[in-house]
């Protein structure tokens, strides 16, 4: 029963949520955030609600002791699994079978984390029939899986998770020093000792740059890698809305691992790269770097806890099964397929004529 929850944007206000809000005035059954009409909808009678007019999130400034003051969900519930250990949040009334990251089953109510709620989500557009449809046709792409891959896997029910990440945002002045060169050559020597060499002509530069850096995101969770959630696109976390429970409903999410400070200080080396790339480009003469040193200041820095959806769920092939995810927001799939033993066989049989081919080219270039 939800009877309160403190309004994540400002402490200093809070709204009342009755246990009404996610039930149906038709049937009594709870709703559950529907992506394809963008209500709280109800899955036995096709009774619709609405969810709260979308507002901006707040960007909360950034400080050394931003994390100290911890803030519970309200009221949800922490699931842990048992096997990949993975902390999931949900609506006190809900209840999961499996997990959602591992599909393990067996879940136990663990003791809710200490931690920042978050403030911005971006809400679900991708339902999960659709969903299913993007496993098609990524399937349909998978050049080197069987041929009736799509035909014959047999998809079990897909789990719609948030998981979490942080963004910030920051004006950046930096100085910098850099040793930077400049290729040239030379002829030296004589007579049958007569040759060119390439030599470098080292010059130093110094100066300052400003920079500044909107939602720069770092994945916060733990069950998908930074590099996965990079196919599948990432977020668009400048369309994110300020957090609200009814969003929730319907789905789980995942607890942060990484914390806001070690996330702050991912992004501030993101942020330094970046900075350091630009003044790079300011010489584009130079075709050698010594170093480049650089000072970076970051002035006012703030940030977002934005949860962002994916569909996860497995596929079962020929008594096997392989995993993938699907971005809620763009459809794009991550995932696991099987090999065509024919289809790879003659891929490298291909892929190693070309290599022949090519190692011939060479030869008669430049041996013939």
């Amino acid at each position: 029963m939800m009877e309160e929850a403190k309004d994540i944007v400002n402490e200093d206000t809070a709204r009342e949520v009755e246990s009404d809000t996610f039930k149906c005035l038709g049937c009594g059954n709870f709703l559950k955030y529907d992506p394809e009409s963008g209500k709280m909808k109800c899955d036995y009678c096709g009774g619709e609600r609405d969810v709260p007019t979308p507002k901006p999130p707040t960007e909360i400034y950034y400080t050394a002791l931003s994390e100290q003051g911890y803030n519970g969900w309200g009221e949800v519930k922490c699931i842990q699994c048992p096997v990949c250990g993975a902390k999931t949040m949900l609506e006190k009334y809900q209840t999961v079978t499996v997990c959602p990251f591992c599909g393990a089953p067996n879940l136990v109510e663990s003791d809710e984390l200490p931690g920042l709620k978050p403030n911005a989500i971006l809400p679900f557009v991708v339902s999960e029939s659709k969903a299913h449809d993007d496993l098609k046709k990524w399937m349909s792409k998978k050049f080197l899986a069987p041929s009736d891959l799509k035909k014959n896997a047999k998809t079990s029910k897909m789990s719609g998770v948030y998981v979490p990440s942080f963004t910030f945002d920051s004006n950046v002045y930096a100085t910098y020093d850099a040793r930077l060169g400049k290729s040239y050559r030379v002829t030296v020597g004589s007579g049958k000792n007569r040759r060119t060499e390439t030599r470098i002509r080292w010059y130093n530069v110094s100066g300052s740059i400003n920079s500044y850096f909107d939602d720069v995101l770092v994945n916060a969770g733990s069950r998908i890698s930074q590099r996965d959630l990079n196919k599948l696109g990432g977020f668009d976390t400048r369309n994110s809305v300020q957090y609200e429970e009814e969003y929730l409903s319907g789905y789980s999410a995942e607890r942060y691992d990484k914390g806001l400070d070690d996330s702050w200080q991912v992004a501030r080396n993101l942020m330094t790269d970046n900075v350091r790339s630009q003044i790079r480009n300011r010489y584009p003469d130079a075709d050698h770097v010594d170093y480049i040193n650089v000072r970076p200041v970051f002035n006012e820095t703030k940030y977002k806890y934005v949860l962002g959806p994916l569909w996860t769920s497995s596929y079962r092939y020929k008594g096997k099964d392989y995993g993938f995810v699907v971005n809620g927001r763009n459809g794009r799939t991550v995932g696991k397929a099987p090999l065509s033993p024919i289809k790879t066989f003659f891929f490298a049989l291909f892929c190693a004529g070309v290599a022949a081919l090519l190692i011939w080219m060479i030869y008669l270039l430049f041996f013939v």
